[in-house]
């Protein structure tokens, strides 16, 4: 008996230690935190420390066992309290906190085991009443308690009453431990969306480790150091880094762990301002590490690197993302809810960027330059230029991605710049302004310095052109005197309609998920890297992958900003990096469903 008290007293002592560096004058949640710690402390001191250890009231054996076993549980709430509120605490007040917590965590597990009749039998000697419930059938059957007392109604509220607290407590306890174990060791992950697809499917279950990932305690940096060296290819859970991560929202996604738990998983309250269940945390792919700079173009991600300066293409990043999610087996597409596009839609994107590499620009350079030419050969000849470019330039804008059908009305454009003065001239800055400064902006042969800007410049060449020859071809038969409907039949307007719509069409597909520009973005001409201990993460379904190449807003954006009239689309990419510490674990396998049918890029 002397050892068990000797542990109570260690515990005690701690846990009053523990509770007054709780202490907190602030007006908000943090005081919280001394009242609920202290509260406690009294009662365990009371009970375990006075009646128990020194008054040796052993029949409160059983009570005493269940203060203990909540303890460590109540002042960890208590440790994430004090740290909820607006003023935080420094590093090496929270290692402190955490040292007191572990040695009152352990000795907590100790008294508790010593404390359960029959070990404590073993050890002291002593024997003590074994608290347990009724026989329920017996009860039923014999109409006695075990005692021996006939049943009555107060028998069975007795037996129901004691039912629901082991029920109550089990279910407590099974939490808190849970939480733990998933804060330090291994959790359970449902997949939410079809952004690693076919790699995982949606309500696949994975094993996440997170004890190589140097777990942390909630709102401190204060953890385990991280075993693992994270490398190209792994899939990482991580906390997502386009939300606000504070110790409010940290307050908020711990309790709303606690409560996804207790509801059985059917209650989710960690919502964004909108209401909207968080994306939080991610499961995604590591496509980039520290000290790459990165560029991705027609699906193809590129980096370098100091020692190798010049972009080539990730070879292992072309195993893994998908694009084209038809050319998947039949037992892998039955997986899939959201194929995104079809596989014509797949090849009219290669066929436009086939189309793309292959301009040659100098016989760009003499078509535009011979288009505005022709049209200003049958324009009106005016000595003004006092037109609003603002105003021409609404009917040359692409459509955005959500109005996909939208065509822009070339024979009023083309009707506008024929009857107004200054047309001819503003048409031909249009198609040919660019060519002035072309030669200037060639760097190692590509514009603006990088595959990523030369292709973005071909891009708005295409739209260009179709667009000029529409607005010439149909100056001139306005000026034929031929009527709209018979305009609309020209072959050369048709082709260039139905060019310009696939453009259109197919523009957020090949601009916000083919492509991304350079990353870092260089500074005064000089490359950036990824810094050390970060990370870039993309989904395997780059189609369907709302990932670190993005943000949440659409914004109009020029397609290349290296022509005053160029045209322009709406983009959400905005590519940003995953500190090593937002990093939760690493997937291990999935659990469930036992088996998948293996996706083709692994076949091969």
């Amino acid at each position: 008996m002397k050892k068990i008290n000797i542990l109570i007293v260690a515990n005690l002592l701690f846990a009053i230690i523990f509770s007054c560096m709780n202490i907190c004058i602030a007006a908000d949640v943090s005081c919280l935190s001394f009242i609920l710690s202290s509260l406690f402390t009294a009662v365990v001191v009371y009970f375990v420390g006075f009646k128990f250890a020194k008054k040796q009231e052993h029949n409160k054996a059983f009570m005493c066992r269940k203060l203990i076993q909540y303890e460590s549980f109540i002042f960890l709430i208590a440790f994430i309290l004090r740290r909820a509120g607006e003023k935080g605490t420094v590093f090496a007040f929270d290692l402190v906190s955490v040292i007191f917590w572990l040695i009152i965590f352990i000795t907590a597990c100790i008294i508790s085991y010593c404390l359960d009749f029959k070990h404590f039998e073993k050890i002291t000697g002593i024997k003590i009443k074994e608290v347990k419930n009724e026989n329920l059938g017996k009860m039923l059957s014999h109409g006695k308690t075990r005692d021996g007392k006939k049943t009555t109604g107060l028998s069975y509220l007795k037996w129901f009453v004691f039912e629901i607290l082991d029920w109550g407590d089990a279910l407590l306890q099974a939490v808190f431990l849970v939480l733990l174990f998933q804060i330090f060791f291994f959790q359970f992950y449902k997949i939410p969306t079809e952004s690693m697809v076919p790699e995982y499917m949606v309500n696949d279950r994975v094993a996440v480790s997170k004890i190589t990932a140097g777990p942390k305690f909630p709102l401190t940096d204060v953890g385990l150091p991280c075993l693992k060296k994270y490398k190209r290819g792994d899939i990482v859970v991580f906390r997502n880094p386009h939300y606000t991560i504070n110790r409010q929202s940290e307050v908020k996604t711990v309790v709303s762990q606690l409560v996804y738990m207790f509801t059985f998983t059917f209650v989710n309250t960690n919502l964004d301002e909108h209401g909207v269940v968080k994306a939080d945390p991610l499961v995604k792919r590591i496509t980039g590490v520290e000290g790459e700079q990165l560029m991705m173009q027609d699906g193809v991600l590129y980096s370098r690197t100091k020692e190798n300066p010049q972009f080539t293409p990730v070879e292992q990043d072309a195993i893994w993302a998908a694009y084209n999610l038809n050319a998947e087996s039949p037992e892998v597409k039955k997986y899939i809810k959201d194929m995104v596009i079809s596989a014509e839609g797949f090849e009219t994107i290669e066929a436009i960027e086939a189309e793309r590499r292959a301009i040659n620009v100098a016989e760009m350079m003499k078509e535009c330059v011979r288009i505005s030419k022709e049209f200003k050969a049958i324009a009106p000849k005016t000595t003004s230029d006092n037109i609003e470019n603002a105003y021409y330039a609404q009917f040359l804008k692409v459509a955005s991605p959500y109005e996909m059908n939208h065509s822009l009305d070339y024979t009023d454009l083309a009707r506008a710049l024929l009857s107004n003065e200054g047309g001819a001239q503003w048409f031909e800055n249009f198609m040919s302004e660019w060519c002035e400064s072309y030669d200037n902006l060639l760097v190692d042969n590509y514009v603006g310095g990088n595959l990523y800007d030369d292709s973005c410049f071909k891009m708005n060449l295409m739209f260009k052109y179709y667009a000029g020859t529409l607005v010439l071809e149909t100056a001139k038969a306005v000026n034929n005197g031929i009527s709209s409907n018979d305009i609309a039949k020209n072959p050369v307007i048709i082709q260039c309609s139905e060019r310009i719509r696939l453009l259109q069409e197919y523009m957020r597909f090949i601009m916000n998920f083919r492509n991304m520009p350079v990353f870092p973005e260089n500074k005064e001409g000089n490359p950036q890297y990824i810094p050390e201990n970060c990370f870039f993460m993309m989904g395997d379904n780059r189609f369907n992958s709302f990932d670190m190449r993005h943000r949440d807003e659409l914004v109009e954006t020029k397609i290349t900003p290296f022509d005053n009239y160029s045209f322009s689309y709406y983009s959400n990419v905005n590519p940003i990096i995953v500190p090593q510490k937002l990093i939760l674990g690493s997937t291990g396998f999935r659990f469930w469903p036992l088996s998948r049918p293996v996706r083709t890029s692994k076949i091969k």
